[in-house]
């Protein structure tokens, strides 16, 4: 499958800043999925930064194993390889990180005002815009590699978006109103994502939650938290330190809510 000319990978990397992330960059017209073909190359011992762009992805998937519906010529399907060597624990943070990124490249090419909705997610005007799915794999007590991977709904039409989806996704076109070049907002992704894979790696953690909190779209409001021991509900208080979500439980004390164990859904109102 041919490489579209907005994905041209010549024109994104003459345009990168970034030191580390889209160095290499490889550019595809179809995969099944993105990250699994970044796994496979973390596991064969491909190098720091390594991102991967696919026009269409016949298997895209998002958090607990939902499909990401990846159709050719609209989206922005990228998966990039970390080697952070830190603590599982201490790597949930790079959920955050791309959040970050994601949320200042559209802003950057969009002129739009993107929030993080915890633990994955990017909304615009409260609609889902975004999400990002990321996979690690352990070596004893620190982390082997990290891949990120992120979906952008770019240019889709209404048609574009899954029926159970629409009107709660959007896309940039969609909220825009013009076509957003895909090389350009890539190029702002990979910049961003350098910048604030940086600061997780010369740990300046509380830079990185501080503008979580300010961009969150979950904090300050009612929350059902979806466990495997049952629903509870509770107000969305905080971030811990690991990125964590603090949990003011109706009735009870603050819990702790770790994004790989549950689903988070705002409360609707009684």
């Amino acid at each position: 499958m041919a490489i579209p000319a907005d994905l041209d990978p010549a024109k994104i990397q003459a345009a990168l800043r970034s030191r580390l992330i889209g160095r290499p960059l490889e550019v595809l017209g179809e995969v099944a999925s993105t990250n699994d073909l970044v796994m496979a190359a973390g596991r064969a011992g491909a190098p720091e930064g390594l991102a991967v762009l696919a026009d269409r992805q016949t298997a895209g998937r998002g958090r607990r194993g939902r499909a990401w519906a990846s159709p050719a010529g609209v989206g922005l399907y990228t998966s990039v390889l970390l080697r952070p060597g830190r603590p599982p624990g201490r790597a949930s943070l790079l959920t955050l990180v791309a959040g970050l990124a994601v949320a200042e490249a559209i802003q950057e090419v969009a002129g739009l005002d993107a929030r993080l909705k915890w633990p994955n997610d990017i909304l615009v005007g409260g609609r889902k815009l975004a999400g990002i799915l990321c996979e690690m794999a352990s070596l004893d007590a620190s982390v082997s590699y990290v891949v990120l991977g992120i979906g952008i709904n770019v240019n889709h039409g209404s048609r574009d978006l899954p029926v159970d989806l629409f009107p709660e996704a959007t896309a940039l076109s969609l909220t825009t109103g013009r076509t957003i070049p895909r090389g350009d907002l890539a190029t702002a992704l990979y910049n961003a994502l350098d910048r604030w894979y940086a600061a997780f790696c010369e740990g300046r953690t509380e830079a990185i939650l501080a503008l979580a909190r300010q961009r969150s779209a979950t904090l300050g409001r009612p929350v059902v938290v979806l466990a495997e021991d049952g629903q509870w509900r509770g107000l969305a208080v905080d971030l811990d330190d690991d990125g964590a979500l603090l949990v003011q439980e109706d009735g009870g004390g603050l819990r702790r809510v770790v994004a790989s164990e549950v689903s988070i859904r705002e409360a609707l109102a009684r």
